[in-house]
């Protein structure tokens, strides 16, 4: 075989086997894409599951807080200012010209007009706010509010002068978790008014009882303020139990001298009986006369 020929061959063996080698090379890199492919196109699935899945989250949400929203109505943010702690009137003014509840609101419907009011809550809740109360306008005011329930002692004292929130409106479901506060909290004030009556009533019983035993205690072992007057008996002046160890003295002394009195009346019966026979003895020595 020509020489040329041999070179020729050995380059196509030489090409074969680097055919061989690239060919195997391409289908690694072939297999290797298509498991980047497979699993890309499902973690695509599972990303797009997942997506679906938040925006139905998303839009259950965004219903919910629009239903939140509606029950909340429109709301005003005011500076307030405490006018009268004892009725419970606040002084507002809003940031913008506009008056409080809108300049079509007509005189009638301002008697009629309510606003809920909240206050920022401590700095330990930063962002929260806190229930104050439901408020009307002040007769022939629109720039002062007045408690609709009277205020309760010492609840005036948490209100704080700076920015608030009225609202028009608060959903159904809290403005019957308030009613329902305020009744309970009606109802404990009977009770415990109630409570101090029979309290006051146990009081007065107690110190009538303390009066009568004070006075029965001076009865029996008398008292400072006792007349002192010896023309009354005894027991008025020092008491019954020293009237009654005064007679009990006095009647152990008569018996004293009632004893001394029957032994010296015992002594002069036994005279008298000696006596007596001695009369008989010396009348019986007398001469008797003759018959």
């Amino acid at each position: 075989m020509h020489k040329s020929g041999v070179i020729l061959v050995w380059f196509v063996a030489i090409a074969t086997v680097g055919a061989v080698l690239l060919t195997s090379k391409m289908l690694d890199v072939r297999g290797s894409w298509l498991k980047v492919v497979e699993k890309n196109k499902a973690q695509i699935q599972k990303n797009t599951a997942e997506i679906d899945a938040r925006e139905r989250e998303r839009k259950k949400l965004l219903n919910k807080l629009t239903q939140v929203m509606l029950g909340w109505d429109r709301y005003w943010d005011v500076e307030v200012s405490v006018k009268d702690r004892q009725s419970g009137e606040i002084q507002v003014k809003l940031n913008g010209a506009q008056p409080l509840g809108g300049e079509g609101l007509s005189a009638t419907a301002a008697a009629s007009q309510v606003f809920y009011a909240f206050q920022p809550s401590d700095a330990g809740k930063p962002g929260g706010s806190t229930y104050v109360g439901a408020f009307r306008f002040a007769p022939n005011s629109r720039d002062a509010l007045v408690l609709i329930n009277p205020p309760q002692p010492g609840e005036v004292a948490t209100w704080k002068n700076g920015p608030w929130r009225l609202r028009e409106l608060v959903p159904l479901n809290y403005t019957n978790t308030l009613r329902s506060l305020r009744d309970q909290l009606v109802q404990s004030e009977e009770q415990n008014k109630l409570k101090q009556d029979h309290l006051q009533d146990l009081n007065r019983l107690l110190a009538a009882a303390k009066e009568r035993l004070e006075a029965r205690v001076s009865e029996l072992i008398g008292s400072d303020t006792a007349p002192q007057d010896e023309l009354l008996p005894v027991e008025l002046r020092k008491g019954l139990v020293t009237g009654l160890e005064e007679e009990e003295q006095k009647r152990n002394q008569e018996f004293v001298e009632t004893d001394q009195l029957r032994r010296e009346l015992i002594k002069v019966y036994q005279k008298q009986l000696e006596l007596i026979d001695e009369v008989s003895k010396l009348s019986n020595q007398l001469p008797k006369p003759k018959s």
